[in-house]
């Protein structure tokens, strides 16, 4: 759904249902922050976990996340470019404002233009 038509997508990293509270099929806990990173910083409509924000002491982390979407305007329909996806990095331009790094690989600094700034970063992950 997020390729084709992400104003109608709604994303989330975990549910009441599955992972979270219940453990069915949980997303793993040490990737978690990573995929807040994806789904705040790309089209869609994110949706934020209760337990992420309260009980896991994410509140700052996902804020940092939630405050860059809002003041750099992502939208559900903005644009994506992808300009890495290898198995250890991901690194995407969302309306060309905004550069989001995931995974393991450090050097990523050919990708991205030197008037870019850290907004946020956390265990393999930058925004």
């Amino acid at each position: 759904m997020i390729g084709l038509v992400p104003e109608n997508a709604v994303t989330f990293v975990d549910n009441h249902d599955t992972g979270s509270t219940q453990k069915h099929w949980p997303f793993p806990s040490d990737k978690v922050m990573q995929r807040y990173v994806y789904i705040l910083t790309h089209p869609g409509f994110p949706s934020i976990i209760y337990d992420h924000f309260f009980d896991w002491g994410l509140k700052e982390e996902i804020s940092k996340l939630a405050m860059i979407r809002i003041k750099n305007g992502i939208r559900a329909s903005s644009t994506v470019r992808i300009l890495a996806s290898d198995p250890d990095l991901y690194v995407a331009a969302i309306d060309d404002k905004i550069i989001a790094k995931i995974g393991p690989r450090y050097e990523a600094g050919h990708l991205v233009p030197t008037n870019f700034r850290i907004a946020t970063c956390g265990n393999d992950y930058v925004v």
